[in-house]
This record gives structure tokens, C-alpha cells and sequence, in this order.
């Protein structure tokens, strides 16, 4: 499979009376946006924009998704989701840097997270430097939030495919291609990338091609689809436990390994799992996860990753002893510590392998204070978790783990730990 992604960039955006790029600007049509983000699941959709340095404060941010669209077959854009259901990562994606889409929920979560596009939230969260499109959608009356949230997550898609869509018959500013293969002939190590996903309920869950990943067992994915928009975020209620779809669209893990490919290493493919909640389920996907690996893949190493919180890394642990235990697969696993409010190094694993020898840290319990806001936007929900915090003069000291991008799982982060 050779995917080939070509990228526009955009410097500025604003409203207009039409949507057309020109010289790296976008201008938008706020009523062509409000049409296109509209569900009856909605009572009424605002559409806003702010760029970086602006000092907008958003609140209760959902999904936050990279504009894209497959130009020669544009109806398998989010393929399974918001377009027909076709395998994808071969053929040509279109994609915007320097902007965003991004939904602000209008509904109660139980850990929210918040973005400011501030110089200093800059230093921490990449998505603070980048323009955003934000979709303000309110639930219409007697709508249940799992129909609210699952149409707040179709409409920042079909925005995302329009707004890539302006870009079409332009000159791409910059191109990247992705295929795996031989490369020289050179013996090399083959490594794997399991990647543990949080789905336990509704709205709390990753989707592949669509359908949510909750009871599924281990699938393996060619890295080239899901680079091409086949898997995407849908945690609403532990926003801050999971990465973004933008994330997932730009995988670091992903890219280096395909840096490294045929360098110094074989990049054997993707298995994606569910980190379910039942014993019995981890045993489960733990056990076949480590068999595609070996059976299919026939990797020499294996990097591994997990979303949720404390119990995913149970999963991970089971899977450790079985690859490297029974099948003699290396491991390293990316870990961010957040098990303990003090940092102290104990209390941040809680599972036992003799083998878990190579861990990787993307940070710790962190806070920031963040200055006073110029504008707001979406509602302020009650923090139950002691994540954020706002002064009488408007000052806002949170997480990291709330900062929207902030701290990621998946290795998209400007932060590891040093344990002293």
C-alpha cells in the first residue's frame, strides 16, 4: 500500500461571503458552515474561529480533527463514518496544516478538558499554535447525549472534509509518502506498534472505520490506514484519558517508525486492542494481540501504548509476559505517569512483569497557571477532579493532563519524566 499525503498550509483565517483559500489564508462562509455542521440533534450550531496568541479560552473541547479529504475518491473521507465503507491508506489524502476543527461540547462529561491559545499554553500543547475552527453545538430538547455527542462527532468530520475540500486544484505547499516494503534488502529487526484503546461505553471509545472497538477482538491495521482517517476519538466523558483523532492523523509513533524504516529497522505493522474493563476480556485480547503479533506479524519488537487510565496498563502487563514470556518479542512500552499526585515513583505502575524492563515516560502531574482570557468560549462544567481552577481575575491554573493536548498518550507530547 502507498499512501501519498499532500499538505496545503494555512497562515490566517476569516470570514467572508464565500470559502476559498488564496495565499495561505482561508476565508470562510459562517452560514456554509452552520449548514453543513447542522443536525436535528442540535437546538443551534455557532461557529467560531480563533488563531494562536489570541488568548481565547475554550471550554469543554471534544474531538479536534485535522482537515482532509481523499481527492480522487472524495466519498471515503472518513471512511465507515461520515463516508462510504472502504478500506483506505493507499491512493492520495489532502490535508491542512496550521488548522484545526475542533467541537466545543454543550453537555455535561464527567472530566472535561480546556484549550487557550496563549503564548504560554503554546510551551505545552502544540494545538494552542494553530488556528481553529470550532464548532459551538447545543443539544435540541429531549435529545439523549449519546445521539448529541455521536452528531457533534459527524459534523466536525463533514467540516473537516469541506474545509480541506477549498484546497483541491491548489499547489501543495509540501508532499510525504508512506509505504512499507522491502528497502535495500537488509536483514533488520522487524517492530510492531500495539496500540491499546479505551472503549468501555458510549461516547467513551474509539472508533475503527466507524464502528466503536468495545467488544471487538485485536485487529491488525495497515499504519497506512489509520494515518488516512480510519480510526478517530469519540472520548467525550474522559476527554483528557485519550488522544485526539488529530493525534491519531499525525501518530508519532507511527511517523518515526516509518522514518526508521529500512534504516535501521523493519516496520512490521499495526495491532490495534481494546483495553476492556472484565479480566476475562484483557486475558483475551491481550493473548490474541500478542499472537497476531508474533503469528502475523512475525516482529522481533514491539513498542506499546494504551489510553484510559490506572487499569489499561493491567492489559499492558498481561501482554508484556505473553510476548516476551512465551514468544521472546521484545517490548517497550510509553507510558504517562499520572497514577500519583506527588510524582513519587511509587504508585505509578501498578502491575508486576519481570520483563517490563524498558518503560518510556511522556510526563507527569503538572500544573499551569495561564493568564486571564481576552474571550471565552463554551460553558465552564464543575471539575471534580481538581484539574482546573479559575481565579476571581479570570486566571486559570490546570493540568496538563486537562490542557487539551497537553499530555498524550500516544507520545505527541514536548515532555517525558526524570526520576531523581
Amino acid at each position: 500500500m502507498r499512501l501519498e499525503r499532500i499538505y496545503y498550509d494555512i497562515d490566517s483565517i476569516k470570514f467572508g461571503d464565500s470559502s476559498f483559500i488564496k495565499d495561505r489564508e482561508l476565508v470562510l462562509d459562517m452560514n456554509e458552515l452552520e449548514r453543513i455542521s447542522g443536525s436535528v440533534a442540535f437546538s443551534k450550531v455557532g461557529i467560531d474561529i480563533a488563531g494562536p496568541g489570541s488568548d481565547v479560552r475554550i471550554h469543554n473541547v471534544g474531538d479536534v480533527t485535522q482537515p482532509t479529504i481523499r481527492p480522487n475518491d472524495e466519498d471515503t473521507t472518513f471512511p465507515g463514518l461520515i463516508g462510504k465503507m472502504q478500506t483506505v491508506g493507499e491512493g492520495c489524502a489532502l490535508m491542512l496544516r496550521g488548522v484545526v476543527v475542533t467541537e466545543v461540547v454543550e453537555h455535561h462529561v464527567d472530566i472535561p478538558s480546556t484549550l487557550q491559545l496563549s503564548d504560554e499554553a503554546a510551551e505545552i500543547t502544540d494545538l494552542a499554535a494553530k488556528w481553529h475552527v470550532m464548532i459551538d453545538a447545543w443539544p435540541a430538547p429531549g435529545v439523549a447525549k449519546y445521539d448529541y455527542l455521536c452528531e457533534l462527532h459527524l459534523a466536525s468530520k463533514r467540516v473537516a472534509k469541506y474545509i480541506a475540500s477549498l484546497a483541491c486544484g491548489h499547489e501543495p505547499h509540501d508532499r510525504e509518502v508512506f509505504e512499507l516494503g522491502s528497502k535495500g534488502g537488509k536483514k533488520l529487526p522487524r517492530v510492531a506498534y500495539l496500540a491499546n484503546v479505551f472503549c468501555h461505553r458510549p461516547y467513551t471509545e474509539s472508533l475503527v472505520y466507524g464502528a466503536s472497538m468495545l467488544e471487538s477482538l485485536p485487529t491488525i491495521m495497515h499504519p497506512n490506514e489509520i494515518l488516512d482517517g480510519a480510526l478517530t476519538n469519540r472520548d467525550y466523558d474522559n476527554a483528557t484519558n485519550a488522544d485526539p483523532t488529530f493525534v491519531w492523523q499525525n501518530h508519532p509513533i507511527i511517523l518515526e517508525l516509518y522514518k526508521r524504516h529500512g534504516v535501521d529497522l523493519d516496520f512490521a505493522g499495526v495491532v490495534v486492542s481494546n483495553v476492556h474493563h472484565e479480566l476475562s476480556w484483557k486475558e483475551r485480547n491481550a493473548a490474541m494481540s500478542s499472537a497476531l503479533i508474533h503469528n502475523n506479524l512475525c516482529a522481533d519488537a514491539v513498542i506499546i501504548t494504551k489510553e484510559g487510565g490506572g487499569h489499561p496498563q493491567v492489559d499492558i502487563g498481561i501482554a508484556v509476559d505473553i510476548l516476551e514470556g512465551r514468544y521472546g518479542i521484545k517490548t517497550a512500552i510509553v507510558l504517562v505517569e499520572m497514577l500519583s499526585p506527588k510524582n513519587d515513583s511509587y504508585g505509578q505502575i501498578i502491575f508486576r512483569s519481570d520483563y517490563a524492563d524498558a518503560m518510556i515516560s511522556t510526563g507527569c502531574t503538572a500544573k499551569v497557571t495561564l493568564p486571564p482570557a481576552k474571550r471565552t468560549i463554551g460553558t465552564v462544567l464543575p471539575d471534580r477532579t481538581g484539574n482546573l481552577k479559575i481565579d476571581e481575575e479570570g486566571a486559570m491554573t490546570i493540568s496538563h493532563r486537562a490542557l487539551k493536548g497537553g499530555q498524550s498518550q500516544l507520545g505527541w507530547t514536548k515532555y517525558g519524566s526524570l526520576k531523581f
